[in-house]
């Protein structure tokens, strides 16, 4: 299991298949390539360097079809936070409340 961080350092979740799960098993998004999107189909984010997930704000009109509300995935233990990168002009940290 792939294990994320955002760009500022906060522990977001594993990957498990094709989807970007948190650790309480909810599903926060699904993997088309590096980039992810939410279950309505909404960009939110994207794989930077290192497991650290980022977004791109030139991409927050980008769909991809949704998928079901009901999947769920595995429970796994949380991870301690990590430290920041600096952040890159035209992108901002990937929250999990972007996800909701």
């Amino acid at each position: 299991m792939v294990r994320y961080w955002s760009w500022e350092g906060n522990y977001v979740g594993v990957q498990q298949k094709d989807y970007l799960v948190a650790c309480d098993g909810t599903i926060l998004g699904k993997f088309y390539g590096t980039e992810i999107y939410n279950q309505n189909g909404n960009y939110i984010g994207e794989l930077g360097k290192n497991e650290r997930l980022i977004k791109n704000l030139n991409k927050i009109n980008n769909h991809r079809p949704a998928f079901s509300f009901y999947v769920k995935g595995t429970i796994t233990a949380p991870f301690k936070n990590s430290a920041s990168y600096p952040m890159i002009s035209g992108f901002a940290d990937f929250t999990i409340s972007q996800t909701l």
